[in-house]
């Protein structure tokens, strides 16, 4: 538990780092906030794009092995 503790402590101080370093460039925590979800939605795309091509990938490989039990047996 104290594991879990130290870990959401941890995300915790990095996200009011993280804002407090953006609303001292940008100047008010509202253009921060807004700066905050850009970030995060490019984070969410990049991370389903490459969710996507694991799953391509994982399909291709998967029909690949199918395809060779399924001639294996056929020569058999």
């Amino acid at each position: 538990m104290k594991a879990f503790h130290a870990i959401v402590t941890a995300i915790l101080v990095l996200f009011f780092a993280i804002m407090m370093i953006f609303r001292l460039v940008d100047g008010s925590f509202e253009s921060a906030g807004a700066r905050m979800d850009r970030m995060m939605g490019a984070a969410a795309t990049e991370a389903s794009a490459a969710a996507n091509e694991v799953v391509e990938a994982t399909d291709a490989a998967v029909e690949d092995i199918a395809a060779d039990i399924a001639n294996e047996r056929d020569e058999n």
